[in-house]
């Protein structure tokens, strides 16, 4: 609830602009809800060699986020033009 707070400036924004953001959040909250109650049948379906290849894929994603949080920050630290 605090992304509403900060997503809705009543100074900004109309009050069809700020009822379409929170429509939004809803849906995502209301998806997010979904996966997470599916999550135990997923992790059935996939078994034990699909949770590997997902530590594998979520590794990756890790690391990835990872070299691009170091390689901006040293970026913005020397001044460099973004990536």
């Amino acid at each position: 609830m605090l992304t509403v707070v900060l997503l809705i400036d009543d100074h900004r924004f109309d009050v069809v602009q700020l009822s379409v953001t929170t429509s939004v959040l809803a849906l995502v909250l209301a998806i997010t809800l979904v996966v997470l109650l599916l999550a135990a049948p997923i992790s059935r379906l996939i078994g034990t060699a699909g949770t590997g290849i997902m530590s594998r894929v979520m590794g990756m994603i890790l690391v990835a986020l990872a070299v691009h949080t170091v390689l901006s920050a040293f970026g913005s630290w020397l001044k460099l033009p973004p990536l």
